[in-house]
């Protein structure tokens, strides 16, 4: 038998040290401290990761669905449910803001054209936060302003069958006791669109339309903004007050302000058609107080009735305002 060389022992010894180092590293690798099987699965599965992340990005993105309805900067919320889900208190933090009734290529057009028979205030030791028209069962109610129906909603307590609309200017207008309603949420409309027929559906003694404009869930007296014997608005523009609030439209907290001059209010219609609207003069009463309590001014006044500022005034006596 050959002898075999001692190189060749070198050369396998050399060899056995390299595997043997080799196999060392790998048992090293995974045996790291914290290294189990856990840990390596989430090293290899990048999917979840990635639809964890996903996630993550989502809930921190801005919830952008509500710039399909009117007004989304003003109303966190589209609420098809509740007829009136908002706190202007909490909404509300101004001084005044400035609403556009209408802007280019909109239009005003009048609910119901008929005369008003109750007005924005306390009634019957209850406040009343609408403007009560008259009108038939089965007249046609339209909408006010361009917007889209958030309320379309039958036997709602009080309202009866009711729609609520939402406009580009942050207002919402609200049409009650219908006796049908032929629009639903979600649907834009335009002024002057059909929503229902006039009704004495809910809380109501005789057919009428009761209509209501809001800013942010508060109630506003609608003649502040509407002509309701010409049938147009009295301004393109609006300012609203965090001081009117707290001294005309905040009923509940104005308990003691009963509006004793709704029976002196009335309407006379002329010849030809047109309505106008009079104020009946009573005691203690002048210029300054009549123009305060009927929404105008003692100009607007004088010249309505072509009469001089220092005016004396007699109980009865009729003014046009």
């Amino acid at each position: 038998m050959k002898a075999i060389p001692n190189t060749f022992f070198l050369m396998l010894i050399t060899a056995l040290f390299a595997c043997n180092s080799l196999l060392a590293g790998v048992s090293d690798d995974r045996n790291k401290p914290g290294d189990d099987k856990k840990a390596k699965a989430k090293r290899t599965d990048t999917t979840t990761a990635s639809i964890t992340t996903l996630i993550e990005n989502e809930e921190d993105s801005p919830d952008t669905t509500l710039i399909l309805f009117p007004s989304n900067d003003l109303y966190a919320s589209w609420d098809t449910n509740t007829v009136h889900p908002y706190h202007f208190a909490d909404c509300f933090r101004q001084d005044s803001v400035s609403i556009c009734l209408t802007d280019i290529g909109q239009n005003f057009v009048m609910p119901f054209k008929g005369l008003i028979t109750s007005q924005f205030g306390w009634r019957r030791y209850r406040p009343h936060y609408g403007t009560d028209i008259d009108l038939e069962i089965g007249d046609t109610v339209v909408s006010a302003f361009d917007g889209m129906v958030r309320i379309a909603k039958s036997h709602v307590q009080g309202y009866g069958n009711v729609v609520i609309i939402r406009h580009d200017n942050g207002l919402e207008t609200v049409y009650a006791h219908l006796s049908k309603l032929l629009v639903d949420p979600g649907q834009k409309v335009k002024a002057g669109e059909l929503l229902g027929l006039g009704g004495n559906t809910g809380r109501s003694y005789g057919a009428h339309l009761h209509f209501e404009i809001r800013y942010l869930g508060q109630a506003l007296d609608t003649e502040d903004f509407i002509d309701f014997a010409n049938g147009n608005l009295k301004s393109y523009e609006f300012t609203l007050r965090k001081t009117d609030v707290e001294t005309k439209y905040d009923l509940r907290a104005l308990h003691h302000r009963h509006r004793r001059d709704v029976g002196a209010i009335s309407y006379v219609k002329t010849k030809n058609g047109t309505t106008y609207k009079v104020y009946r003069v009573r005691q203690g009463d002048n210029l300054g107080r009549i123009a305060q309590r009927c929404h105008t001014t003692v100009k607007a006044l004088c010249k309505k009735n072509g009469i001089k500022p220092t005016k004396v005034l007699q109980v009865g006596q009729k003014i046009k305002v």
